[in-house]
């Protein structure tokens, strides 16, 4: 009778105090953003700068992919995975070439913040290594959002145990301490679908107290910071005070968190002005999406003939200091061709021909090279 009374009173416990419970980690509260929001989204025909001359010098490339081994042809004798002696090496030499013969001076390979859904994500960690040692000068990479972002969803979404983020804690430390990486990233606090073929949605708040503490350690191992946060959704529902107020949050927790805001992030050029102007440890990194209907709402740099808007191209000449180039290249995915890179940068270097030469220098590989290099 005692052990039922006890089960009982248990599971009333556990109804009221759940175990990592919702709000039990949201009890730290997000504050308002440090600036004012401009919440009007940009006119897609509005101003641009036609192309003129093109940038011929040096790129540094911050933000890339390479994809875990999925498919037959990722293995070099055609079979089932085996083990990392299988990767198929030819396809990462055909990657280092084409990276080479775009005038890439070095290229940053992570983890997509999806990768923690991949069946071969470990094996991912693998194939950027051997990639990174076919040309050491050319290839670094950032870790741990593979075993990191699709993990703190299904936490905030489902619960999780303390030992579980201690785990992955140590893991991240012992990643940063390794000197085999650069930074931290791709992290997602809000990545939707936005009409790729069913991206996997990740969606929870940046007051998420396991997303908070691993922010802390990257910040105190004094560590770069890769953070995908999308202020709209593909419906137009903002998530602006959420995300904008995060970075308030983050900051004042740690003041000099060095974090790179990947793809401008995600914002018109006037948010991204004031981001900037508020925080001086944040960088940006500079993505083409010709396709608006796939990034509508999340505020392209240029429009559907791959012109630079004007309102960019005047931020980029007033703060080029703060921005890096990041194309955001999936190599490994099906649909993403290697030869598809070499255009990608040909594109970028119209868009850099149309600023001024010292800021398009900045931008391409000098800022990057500080920091990286």
């Amino acid at each position: 009778m005692n052990k039922i009374r006890f089960l009982f009173i248990f599971l009333i416990f556990l109804i009221v105090y759940p175990l990592s419970s919702e709000s039990e980690n949201l009890r730290i509260k997000i504050p308002p953003p440090a600036f004012e929001i401009e919440q009007t989204r940009s006119d897609p025909n509005r101003p641009t700068r036609a192309h003129g001359k093109i940038y011929s010098d040096p790129i540094i490339d911050t933000h890339a992919h390479l994809y875990p081994p999925r498919e037959k042809g990722d293995f070099k004798d055609d079979s089932d995975w085996a083990g990392s002696s299988d990767i198929n090496v030819g396809e990462l030499e055909e990657i280092i070439d084409v990276i080479k013969n775009s005038g890439v001076e070095l290229i940053i390979f992570m983890p997509t913040p999806n990768d923690g859904i991949r069946p071969h994500q470990e094996l991912g960690v693998v194939k950027r290594k051997m990639i990174r040692d076919l040309d050491k000068n050319r290839v670094k990479l950032f870790c741990g959002s593979n075993y990191i972002t699709v993990w703190l969803d299904s936490a905030y979404h489902n619960g999780y145990s303390e030992e579980k983020l201690q785990d992955i804690m140590k893991r991240l430390s012992k990643d940063m301490d390794s000197g085999e990486y650069a930074g931290v990233g791709e992290i997602a606090i809000y990545h939707f679908d936005k009409g790729f073929g069913g991206q996997n949605i990740l969606e929870f708040p940046p007051n998420f107290e396991p997303f908070l503490r691993i922010v802390d350690l990257v910040a105190k191992k004094g560590m770069w910071l890769d953070l995908h946060a999308e202020p709209v959704d593909p419906e137009g529902k903002s998530y602006e005070k959420e995300v904008f107020g995060g970075i308030e949050l983050l900051y004042q927790r740690n003041p000099n968190l060095k974090l790179i805001y990947s793809h401008t992030a995600m914002t018109n050029p006037t948010n991204a002005r004031r981001i900037l102007k508020k925080y001086p440890n944040i960088m940006m990194n500079i993505k083409i999406v010709k396709k608006h209907h796939n990034w509508r709402n999340l505020e392209p740099i240029v429009n559907t003939e791959g012109e630079l808007y004007e309102d960019w191209a005047v931020l980029f000449e007033e703060m080029p200091e703060r921005f890096m180039i990041g194309t955001d290249s999936h190599f490994g995915r099906k649909s993403f061709q290697i030869s598809k890179y070499k255009k990608k940068i040909k594109r970028m270097r119209r868009i850099l021909g149309t600023i001024n030469p010292e800021a398009a220098r900045l931008i391409a590989y000098e800022n990057a090279r500080k920091i990286f290099k």
